[in-house]
Parts: structure tokens; sequence; C-alpha cells
């Protein structure tokens, strides 16, 4: 794989994280926001599934990270 084409899918891949990083905070300060008033049904449904949703942005925060990284490998490789 040429150099430019693997500086390029590791600058889509990092600007991916950027915007899973920033839609986590988002989602888990809602969530904590909504534990304020946990009293009603709706709240708790929200909460919950605002910490489900956290969870399951974070591990696909992690798998980019390992894609970066493996990429970040091959093209230190090619140098």
């Amino acid at each position: 794989m040429p150099k430019v084409r693997l500086k390029e899918q590791i600058a889509n891949y990092r600007n991916t994280q950027t915007h899973l990083w920033t839609a986590m905070m988002v989602t888990i300060s809602g969530s904590l926001a909504l534990l304020q008033f946990f009293n009603t049904t709706l709240n708790k449904i929200l909460s919950t599934s605002g910490f489900i949703l956290f969870f399951v942005l974070f591990n696909f925060y992690l798998n980019l990270d390992e894609i970066v990284k493996n990429l970040t490998e091959k093209l230190e490789d090619l140098k």
C-alpha cells in the first residue's frame, strides 16, 4: 500500500475517532444528567440506554485505536 494512501486512511480513522469521542461525551453527560431525576420510568429507560450506547461507542473507539496503531506500524515499516 502506498504511503500516501496509508496516511489518508490514518487521518480518516482519527477523524472518526474524534467524532466518536464527542458522541461518547455527549451520551454519558446526558445519561448522568438523567440520573438526577431517576424517579420516572422514561428517565430510567433513557439513562440505561445512554450507558449501553456509551459502552458500545467506547468499544468501537478502542477497535479504531487498534486499527490506527496497525496502520501506523505498516507506515513505519515502509520507511
